[in-house]
C-alpha cells in the first residue's frame, strides 16, 4: 500500500470502526481522541491509537485505510503533559471522519453527514471545538455517528 495523502489529523480504531479526526491546531483532537479511547476501554470494546498529529491515507481494494508513520505509532500528544503512549495499531480501515468545526449547528442537513477523501465518499460527522461544546457532548456525537455507520 502506497500513501496517498498525508493528513492532519488523529486516527483511531474504536472497535470496527476506524475513525480520523481532522481540525486545526488547537481543535481539541488530542484531547477527545483520548476521550473516545478511555470510553470504548471503559466498555471493554477495542479502542487503538494509530497517530496524532499526521496520519497517511492510503487506498485499499475496499476503500481508504489510515497507517502511522514510523516515528508517530501509538504516540499522542497531552497538552500539559507531553507526548504519551497509547495502545496502537499501525494501519486501520477509514469508516468515519470527524471533522472539528468552530460552531455548533442544531439540526444538520443530510449532505453535511457525507464527505471526500482522495476520492472516497466516507460518513462525516462535524463535531464542534471543545470550547463550543462540552467533552461529553462530542463524545455523544461521534458515538452515534459510529453507531450509525453499523460496523461495530
Amino acid at each position: 500500500m502506497k500513501p496517498t495523502t498525508n493528513v492532519h489529523g488523529t486516527g483511531l480504531l474504536l472497535g470496527s470502526a476506524g475513525v480520523l479526526l481532522r481540525g486545526p491546531s488547537g481543535a481539541g483532537k488530542s484531547v477527545l481522541a483520548l476521550s473516545l479511547l478511555d470510553r470504548w476501554e471503559a466498555r471493554g470494546w477495542p479502542a487503538l491509537l494509530i497517530a496524532d498529529d499526521r496520519v497517511d491515507i492510503l487506498e485499499t481494494a475496499g476503500g481508504l485505510a489510515m497507517q502511522a508513520p514510523d516515528q508517530l505509532t501509538g504516540l499522542i500528544e497531552l497538552r500539559g503533559r507531553g507526548i504519551i503512549s497509547r495502545p496502537h495499531v499501525a494501519t486501520a480501515p477509514l469508516h468515519l471522519i470527524v471533522d472539528m468545526v468552530p460552531d455548533m449547528i442544531r439540526m444538520l442537513e443530510e449532505d453535511e453527514l457525507r464527505t471526500e477523501l482522495a476520492g472516497v465518499t466516507l460518513a462525516r460527522a462535524p463535531v464542534p471545538f471543545g470550547s463550543v461544546i462540552s467533552v461529553h457532548h462530542q463524545l455523544l456525537l461521534v458515538a452515534q455517528a459510529i453507531a450509525e455507520l453499523g460496523t461495530n
